[in-house]
Parts: C-alpha cells; structure tokens; sequence
C-alpha cells in the first residue's frame, strides 16, 4: 500500500491525526521537498520517531518503480508538502500504483489553493493558475502574463505563484518581471497602477496587502509569498481586501 500524506503549509504543527497514524502504520516513509518551501522537517522527524528519507522529484516521477516495488510489500507513506495532489505531478505517481494493482490512500491538507481565500476573494472566482519564474539565461517564458491576460478577460482572479526552485522569489522581483513584458508588448494587462494582492503566511500568521504595483515595488515584502491579480470584484471582496490589508 502506498498513502500519500499531506504535511500542510508550514511546519510539522499542521498535519492532521489522520497523518499521524498512517505515518505510524508505515514500513517505509518517504519525504519530497521539491514542490514546497515547507520548515517542519526536523520537526516531523522529532514528531514521529521514525526514520523519514528524503527523495527528490525524479524519485517520485520517471524512478518511482523504486518505491512502488517497495509498496507492493509493505506500507510505504510519502510526506508531501502542502496538499499531496494540489499543485503537484503525484496524481502520476496514484496511477502508476493502481496499474501495479497497489493499494493507494491520500491524508489530505491544507494548501495555499485554500489558504488565499484570507485575503477576502472567492475561490470560485479563480481562473488557472501560473508561475513566475526566477529569470535564467535564455529562460524568460511569457506564459504568467498570458494566464493573467486570458483570466482577466473572464473576469476571473490569477494566483500568481512565485518560483522557489533556489530561492524563495520577491513579490518585487516577479513584479518586474511582468513589467518587462509589459513594456514590450505594451497591452496594458500588467500596469504600474494597478492594484494586485501580495499574500503571504508563516507560523506568526499571515500578511496580505492590496497596493498598487509601484507601491509593492518599493515594499520588502516577506517570503515565501503569492501574488494575486484581480479579476471582476464583488462588493464583499472590495471590503475585505481594504479590511484585511497591511
């Protein structure tokens, strides 16, 4: 059997009873820290008592005969950041397993899909998704300006995640990346005027602010964080982002 585990937002202080026991129950636990900026590792090691072996993205995707051959013999849990099937490839790793004829289970939890309705919007008024990379040489996809132009002609909300891959991005720094696009191809879907959410949250709590882009530029906003670019605003949105707004 093989049960992914969803470990939350933050730290080991997140995950559920229910993960607590499959992690009790398992023969061999397996951690990705790949998909999150998540801080409990110590913390769920110290939690649990147990060896927890640390496996990187190709582990878990193209090598996972690995650990599936391990799962047809004994219970074999992988601790996953954030949700285990939110904003993640392991929905492959589900399938692989059921055509082995293995036995899966998913512990959900928390995930910044959910966590962004703090700042006040409706989650049912997001369109897709996008993130913003760390600019590399010959690396500098448009593809997050497009998402926001396409969701904004729906009327519908971007959640802008920030590249984390080496480092946890600036909300400045992601911000001039899309202004760089926008100064070339000069649509106006991304404008210095514009007033656009930065959220972030951590063990203090979280913080949202709802500024204008060259205000947030001039900002040392904390990290890890998401941006949010809005679509058409209900009046109960308007006042929740005015209320809940550093």
């Amino acid at each position: 059997m093989i049960t992914l585990v969803g470990l939350g937002l933050i730290d080991q202080k997140d995950i559920s009873l229910r993960g607590i026991e499959a992690i009790e129950g398992a023969d061999r636990i397996f951690m990705e820290n790949y998909t999150s900026r998540w801080k409990g590792e110590k913390g769920i090691k110290d939690l649990v008592k147990k060896e927890i072996e640390t496996v990187e993205r190709n582990e878990l995707e193209e090598g996972s005969d690995k650990i599936l051959s391990m799962a047809k013999e004994g219970n074999v849990v992988v601790l996953i950041p954030g949700d285990p099937l939110v904003a993640t490839t392991h929905v492959e790793l589900l399938i692989h397993a059921k055509k082995m004829g293995i036995q899966t289970e998913v512990v959900h939890s928390s995930s910044i899909y959910s966590a962004v309705a703090e700042t006040g919007l409706q989650i049912y008024k997001f369109g897709k998704t996008t993130t913003i990379p760390i600019p590399q040489k010959n690396y500098r996809p448009v593809s997050p300006y497009e998402v926001i132009d396409e969701n904004k002609e729906k009327g519908l909300h971007t959640l802008a995640l920030l590249d984390i891959k080496e480092r946890a991005m600036e909300v400045e720094e992601a911000l001039r990346y899309l202004l760089e696009i926008e100064d070339e191809k000069e649509e106006d879907v991304v404008t210095r005027e514009e007033k656009v959410v930065a959220f972030n949250i951590g063990p203090e709590g979280s913080t949202t602010a709802y500024k204008k882009i060259r205000n947030l530029l001039e900002e040392d906003f904390p990290t890890p964080a998401v941006l949010i670019f809005t679509g058409s605003l209900h009046e109960k949105e308007k006042e929740a982002l005015e209320m809940f707004s550093i």
